[in-house]
């Protein structure tokens, strides 16, 4: 069985199931997807725009460039921090970014040895197009009343238009 995700996209939603890989976990597989596409089974589509029932779309392919924010919906257990190759301990963030049409505000992760800047959110000498945050809420910029909460979101640094600390009170 395939681990659950959404797919937030400028004007649509898709969910569908993303093959495990072993030893990896989502992000790592968004991450290194082959050829920069995204393939999720039993998946399906909605507007954001107009109401409708979903589209079926059975296997789908979708470009990661495309994709602004990923929520996991299917929990993924992973092994104690300890036995983690290459964990490394971090520090939170609260931050708020812009995303298309959407903001997010969320806990993103340093290192103790960042300063407490968004500089490391901008830029990643790794490579990396998606990043964690985590107690996020990603809301609409067009109809303040749609708003979705979630333990963990996958934010798609390359789509960021603009990011802010928030205060931590």
């Amino acid at each position: 069985m395939g681990i659950t995700l959404e797919l937030y996209l400028d004007h649509q939603i898709i969910r569908g199931d993303l093959s495990p890989e072993e030893g990896h976990r989502p992000i790592d597989q968004l991450n290194n997807a082959k050829g920069g596409v995204i393939v999720l089974s039993d998946a399906w589509s909605v507007s954001l725009h107009a109401e409708g029932p979903p589209t079926r779309l059975e296997t789908v392919r979708v470009r990661r460039q495309g994709i602004l924010v990923v929520i996991p919906r299917s929990r993924v257990q992973l092994p104690p921090r300890i036995l983690r190759t290459g964990f490394v301990e971090k520090i939170p963030l609260r931050v708020d970014v812009g995303l298309g049409p959407f903001s997010v505000a969320g806990s993103f992760y340093v290192t103790g040895h960042e300063a407490e800047t968004l500089t490391s959110l901008e830029h990643d000498a790794g490579g990396r197009f998606f990043v964690p945050f985590t107690q996020a809420r990603l809301k609409s910029q067009y109809s303040p009343r749609w708003k979705v909460d979630s333990d963990l979101m996958f934010i798609n640094r390359g789509a960021i238009s603009y990011s802010s600390l928030l205060s931590t009170l």
